[in-house]
């Protein structure tokens, strides 16, 4: 079993995964990070790919490389948390294709905690650009990499839900 100075915990989260990349992945997780139940795979109904979620222990350094690693790949929709310290903070990345890595620190609940530094960069840019704040404040709280990854979170195949029917090949 793998020894780190400073153990963390949280979860893996492939959302989805092209068959070819399995075995690619779980050599990534293997040698990032200890993986107490393994992974066990499941056929994603949105588009047939495959999904797995999981606990992990180890470093967070390694679990940020593990994401950095699997976004190399540009074909994988996955989320890992850690899971909030003693003084109440975890962190979150996010990976879509199309959107890349969003990073973030998270509360007790999982939410994106934002402090008043980046609002106010947010609020800067978004009057320097002509842009929305509310566009700003989206990217801040990881608004885009939580709708394109929705689908795939809701994709429970016990689920009966209608629009899936028709995606399913």
């Amino acid at each position: 079993m793998k020894q780190y100075a400073h153990q963390v915990s949280g979860m893996l989260y492939i959302h989805s995964a092209p068959t070819a990349l399995r075995a690619h992945i779980e050599w990534a997780a293997d040698a990032a990070v200890t993986l107490p139940m393994g992974l066990g795979w499941q056929r994603q109904p949105v588009d047939g790919s495959w999904r797995v979620e999981t606990h992990w222990q180890g470093d967070a350094e390694a679990a940020a490389g593990l994401v950095s690693t699997l976004a190399t790949w540009g074909r994988l929709r996955l989320e890992v948390t850690v899971d909030p310290s003693p003084c109440g903070t975890g962190h979150r990345w996010s990976v879509t294709p199309e959107l890349g890595i969003f990073s973030a620190d998270t509360n007790e609940i999982g939410d994106v905690v934002v402090d008043e530094n980046r609002l106010r960069q947010a609020m800067v840019r978004a009057r320097s650009q002509g842009e929305p704040l509310e566009t700003e404040i989206a990217d801040l709280l990881g608004e885009p990499w939580d709708v394109e990854l929705e689908p795939f979170r809701a994709c429970d195949p016990d689920l009966d839900v209608s629009w899936l029917g028709s995606q399913v090949g």
